[in-house]
């Protein structure tokens, strides 16, 4: 997203914040309404708004369910979470702005989502929102000590134009231990809402923990020119968190941190969350006095707040009346009315109309302003003639720059066609109010570039209809001492069955035995006899192979193998549910793995009538735990040399993880797979000179080799050798003391078939200690850098940062890339990438003197906005 151009909704309401007060609730009256022609479908509208989350989906996107998203960003120390934009970058505060307002319009139209089939897809989304705060928090019992606030950097993931899944390593990763009040209590929020609707406890007890956290330091964390939170600071965040704790908890310190929440200057946003918080002040005590700023939404014209996402705004302010209107405070026609600009049924003032909900009509907007959706076609406006080549459904576009309806629909204009996850945060609750009072419209089967319909039917896909055939294959693992045998028969069930979607059961993904990540879904018998598995395929995989487990004292597998994919895509698996079945049944898709096999439904039957055929086959491990056999060919990106075998990271698991020292520490996990030796090869990407970490294998205790002072090459790699015990265990742990986290980067491991020739000498420690830390360490919270000017040089353009003699938005990204990264922008150059020590005089011009800071780049920004009249200033 070109968020050095999205000025903050601080900027937002300047203009029309004053007068809010001075308008009583009285005053809201109904709209003039047009008529609508798809513009009340509000059942499909809600269904569409949700699928914007599935395209800025990051890290493991099992759950995504769009055909050409998939995983990205696995390398993150934090992995998981949205995009912000129409970039990668992520930045907290609006991720929980718009998770918490999600969750918002779930806690007040509920009805709305479960009369649509809605709800199971914004669980979806907000689990993974949850889950991600939680995982971003360094939890120690109720005290939070850190919090990861920021991943990637702005400018820097800016610069990168293609899909999120190709990018690599995004690098940075800022931790907060304080003073980022505004950000962390937007996380508490939205897990505090995401209890109150779903029941998470682990997502109580993360909320009250962060509240505290929040508390006891207010300060606020502006990410540069890109989130500017200065407006508000964090009294609003901290009031709206406070009435979700409230509302999970009714303990009367949570109420008495609500009765002090902010006035209420602006529409609910990003950077100001007073409105919300009023809001639920007056839903909980009757005072409402705190959100007189409801009394501005009236009117039939355009509610035009600012020109940067003025849609999103638009959509907001219905959320917020459409609420305030359950409790007679709002009347919901307004809503109604506004909506109708949206969704391009009504004209604005200037006689044009724009359907701004991406796919949502014939004529919607086709060519928003992001990377995922056009990967192979930038933002250039000499491109805005190629359309972007995904469709972006439900994505709310940024919409008129004026309150007259300017707007076109052209991928460089960031301004007006960019979307975000806080655009349709407010839009989502929008959609889902009108369905609630007007109850009108219909979801549909179909979509474009949606593999998993969330949808008001018992089932989005039809039952698959199947030609019978038979597989016979022999097993290699020696579990199993006959051949089985499995068919697929067509579907003949009556429809009797109890059918379980995936809202009613619990669906994920689990790592196997391979390290890839199989799908599950876990479900109650209920008293059936059989259990028919219904999937779809989602690549060209023309076989699966799973099983269903149960505990019934030894754990109850049965698997099946080599069953056949028709040509509709879609399989079905019968199972005969044992006698002595337990409380839960687990069904387990092993191939294809991950986003390739999605878990439609189980139909359970009670008298036990078979709609296909399965080979079953019992195992009882000796631990107790189910035992995941994968059919997947051997095509894997593993290779050898002569005795060596070469285990890339996608043949193995890597991943992070957190130290004694609280740091993150890398590993891989690997079968020794024969081999008497191995050597890990490691690139370090800091400065660091030595590494340190350890081997460890579980020999009937944990027996580690900790090396430690291995120099580094002159080429940044490293390779340490490891000489396997004879009691190896089934899996070898590759762990990472020192460099921390993004700091070093495993490459491969080498397996030697016929011994080691070490690089480094260990000394064999047998120990139950799993970690050792070698190196203290010390985190940087937030610094703020200053590139300091030539005094012996004058201005010769001021806010010419490069240099050509012309002052646009080159100059703002060269700023900032200067103070990210001034070894590659900064002085060691003279071109018109560098900040060269004129273009330092011409970019100083805020106070002027002071240095080169991320407050020139903002308030070159400003005065291209014209926002201010001239330059230098002393204030921005």
């Amino acid at each position: 997203m070109n968020k050095l151009n999205r000025l903050k909704s601080a900027i937002i309401s300047g203009a029309v914040a004053v007068s809010a007060l001075a308008a009583p609730l009285s005053a809201v009256s109904p709209s003039l309404t047009a008529t609508a022609a798809d513009g009340d479908n509000y059942a499909k509208l809600l269904q569409y708004s949700l699928y914007f989350y599935d395209a800025n989906m990051c890290g493991n996107n099992s759950d995504c369910a769009l055909t050409w998203r998939g995983n990205c960003h696995m390398n993150d120390v934090v992995p998981g979470g949205f995009h912000d934009a129409g970039d990668h970058v992520m930045f907290g505060q609006p991720q929980g702005y718009a998770a918490s307002t999600l969750g918002w319009s779930y806690y007040e139209f509920k009805d709305a989502y479960e009369a649509t089939g809605q709800g199971a897809h914004l669980k979806v989304i907000t689990d993974k929102f949850c889950k991600f705060f939680r995982d971003a928090t360094k939890l120690n019992g109720n005290t939070v000590s850190e919090v990861l606030i920021e991943k990637g950097e702005g400018n820097t993931d800016h610069a990168y134009w293609g899909a999120p899944e190709t990018q690599g390593d995004r690098g940075r990763m800022l931790w907060s231990s304080g003073g980022a009040a505004n950000v962390t209590a937007e996380y508490a929020a939205a897990l505090a809402a995401n209890y109150v609707n779903f029941g998470n406890a682990d997502d109580l007890k993360y909320a009250k923990a962060l509240y505290e956290f929040s508390k006891k330091d207010k300060g606020f964390y502006s990410a540069g020119t890109f989130y500017d939170a200065h407006w508000t600071g964090s009294e609003d965040e901290i009031a709206w968190a406070a009435g979700w704790l409230y509302l999970a908890t009714k303990e009367d310190t949570y109420l008495n941190d609500l009765k002090n929440c902010p006035i209420a200057y602006s529409v609910h946003s990003w950077e100001s969350v007073q409105l919300g918080a009023a809001i639920l002040k007056g839903e909980i005590t009757g005072d409402w006095g705190n959100a007189s700023e409801l009394g501005k939404f009236n009117g039939d014209g355009y509610y035009f707040a600012n020109e940067w996402g003025s849609a999103r705004h638009n959509a907001t302010a219905q959320l917020c009346s459409l609420v305030a209107a359950k409790y007679n405070k709002a009347n919901s026609s307004w809503a109604k009315g506004q909506m109708q600009y949206l969704t391009g049924d009504k004209a604005f003032a200037n006689g044009q109309s724009h359907c701004l909900v991406v796919g949502f009509k014939s004529n919607s907007s086709k060519n928003p302003h992001h990377r995922a959706a056009s990967p192979d076609v930038d933002a250039s406006k000499g491109n805005d003639g190629q359309n972007n080549k995904y469709l972006l459904v439900g994505a709310l576009c940024g919409g008129p720059l004026d309150a007259n309806g300017t707007y076109q629909d052209v991928r460089s204009d960031y301004q007006g066609n960019e979307v975000a996850v806080d655009y349709n945060a407010g839009f989502v609750g929008a959609a889902a109010g009108l369905y609630h009072f007007y109850k009108t419209g219909s979801t549909v089967s179909t979509i474009e570039g949606v593999k998993k319909i969330y949808s008001g039917s018992s089932s989005s896909t039809p039952d698959p209809v199947t030609t019978p055939t038979t597989t016979t294959t022999k097993p290699d693992n020696g579990n199993n001492n006959n051949n089985t045998t499995t068919t697929t028969k067509p579907n003949t069930s009556s429809g009797s069955g109890k059918t379980l979607l995936p809202a009613d059961m619990k669906v994920g993904v689990e790592e196997g035995d391979d390290g890839e990540m199989n799908n599950y879904a876990e479900f109650s018998p209920d008293g059936a006899k059989k259990a028919t598995l219904y999937l779809k395929v989602n690549t060209n995989d023309t076989e699966v192979s799973g099983g269903f487990g149960t505990w019934t004292g030894t754990w109850d597998q049965v698997e099946f193998s080599g069953v056949k994919v028709n040509s509709d895509k879609t399989v079905a698996i019968d199972y005969d549910i044992p006698s002595k079945v337990g409380s839960t049944i687990k069904a387990m898709v092993w191939w294809p793995h991950g986003n390739g096999v999605t878990i439609e439904k189980i139909v359970l039957d009670g008298d036990g009538s078979n709609n296909s055929a399965s080979a079953k086959t019992t195992t009882k491990p000796n631990n107790g735990n189910n035992t995941t056999t994968t059919t997947k060919p051997d095509n894997s990106s593993s290779s050898s040399s002569g005795n060596d075998k070469v285990l890339t990271a996608s043949d193995m698991k890597v991943d992070t993880e957190e130290g004694d020292d609280g740091k993150i520490n890398n590993y891989a996990e690997f079968a020794p797979d024969g081999a008497k030796s191995c050597t890990l090869y490691l690139k370090v990407n800091s400065s660091d000179t030595e590494v340190s970490g350890a081997f460890g294998t579980w020999t009937g205790e944990w027996e580690q080799e900790d090396f430690k002072g291995v120099k580094v090459g002159s080429d940044k790699t490293v390779a340490i050798d490891y000489t396997f015990p004879s009691k190896v265990g089934s899996t070898i742990k590759a762990m990472v003391f020192w460099p921390h986290g993004d700091d070093v980067t495993i490459e491969k491991v080498v397996l030697h078939t016929s011994g080691s020739s070490s690089n480094v000498t260990t000394t064999r420690v047998t120990t139950t200690t799993t970690r050792t830390t070698t190196k203290e360490t010390t985190t940087t919270t937030r610094t703020t850098t200053t590139t300091a000017p030539n005094k012996e040089l004058d201005a010769k353009l001021l806010g010419d940062a490069n240099c050509d003699n012309q002052v646009d938005l080159s100059d703002v990204v060269l700023i900032m890339q200067s103070l990210a990264n001034p070894n590659k922008y900064g002085l060691n150059g003279s071109d018109r990438t560098h900040l060269t020590e004129q273009g330092q005089a011409n970019a100083d011009v805020h106070r002027r003197g002071n240095g080169v800071t991320s407050n020139d780049a903002l308030a070159i920004q400003m005065k291209l906005l014209n926002l201010i009249s001239s330059l230098p200033v002393d204030q921005v």
